[in-house]
């Protein structure tokens, strides 16, 4: 038998409530892994919808690294300046500290996972 420590652990996104996050607006996050729901020390994963003229406002995340993955939509991110345009399938990386910040374009929602590592 695997010790707790080593099993797999099933999250269905569906069975969780969503949460505007902090520095957001018109964003549903879900928290799919992290520390509290299944006591990962090294990762947290999220699932976020921002709807129509959602936006996360400038913020960075000393000693994280960050990303996106953009699943439906398109969206404008900004990472210490610089423009990037995400549509889906791609995926950003965000350096450890670095200033970004995220909304959406057009008239569907952006969806995407949100990684961090290491955990905050």
């Amino acid at each position: 038998m695997c010790s707790d420590r080593l099993r797999g652990r099933l999250i269905r996104s569906a069975g969780q409530a969503p949460v505007c996050p902090a520095k957001h607006a018109l964003t549903d996050a879900v928290a799919l892994v992290n520390r509290n729901l299944v006591g990962a020390t090294h990762i947290e994963l999220y699932l976020v919808e921002f709807k129509p003229g959602g936006e996360g406002l400038d913020d960075a995340h000393p000693g994280c690294e960050h990303g996106f993955f953009v699943l439906s939509g398109k969206g404008e991110f900004y990472v210490e300046g610089e423009r990037f345009e995400l549509g889906a399938e791609d995926c950003l990386f965000i350096p450890e500290g670095a200033r970004h910040s995220v909304k959406t374009l057009g008239d569907q929602p952006l969806r995407t996972v949100v990684f961090m590592a290491p955990h905050r």
